[in-house]
């Protein structure tokens, strides 16, 4: 009888966390703190792009980071093109970087 009262508490706690954690995630609405200016080096599976950086502040982390092309679903991006990154303003420190990707757009 105790083993099952715990069990039912550990599982109603459990449940009552994940809602927490759940709710405050989908209320967070992510907004672009950073932006820097690259040139695309590579491109796989058509999705992540690694981008040599050119200009903005995450030059003092880094010169190559990799970028979700799949946030602009209405642009098709090549090798070689000149784009505008905005993110979140985390930088993951690995080689190539890695960021939140948030928008991507062309730059001429």
């Amino acid at each position: 009888m105790i083993k099952r009262r715990s069990l039912f508490i550990a599982i109603l706690l459990s449940c009552l966390l994940y809602g927490c954690n759940t709710e405050d995630t989908k209320n967070e609405k992510k907004e672009v703190k950073a932006t820097f200016i690259g040139t695309i080096e590579e491109i796989t599976d058509n999705q992540i792009g690694l981008v040599d950086i050119v200009e903005g502040e995450i030059l003092s982390s880094g010169s190559r980071v990799s970028v979700n092309l799949t946030v602009n679903s209405t642009e098709t991006f090549q090798l070689g093109d000149k784009i505008k990154v905005g993110y979140d303003g985390t930088i993951m420190e690995s080689f190539p970087l890695q960021i939140n990707t948030l928008t991507v757009e062309p730059v001429e």
